[in-house]
């Protein structure tokens, strides 16, 4: 395994984790794997019920728009590039 030159650490009270990813780190840092694994468990549940395409759509839709507003939450944030 290659060793990271300039490990990212994220400081919680006394504790020191390691950051694998800039992107590792961000959520880290901001506590945001509850609001990721509620996210991600909405999207598995609206996929598990697509059983035609106008189905498949509106959930598409829906998926597409909160990408959307994460992508400009990290617009704002200065983690994407415009």
């Amino acid at each position: 395994m290659k060793k990271n030159k300039n490990p990212l650490y994220v400081v919680k009270g006394k504790d020191v984790h390691e950051a694998s990813s800039l992107i590792d780190l961000v959520i880290m840092k901001f506590n945001l794997a509850p609001a990721i694994n509620i996210l991600r468990n909405l999207i598995l549940l609206l996929l598990e019920q697509v059983e035609n395409f106008a189905t498949y759509k509106a959930v598409k839709s829906f998926i597409d728009e909160i990408l959307t507003r994460i992508q400009e939450l990290g617009k704002l944030a200065g983690f994407v590039q415009r």
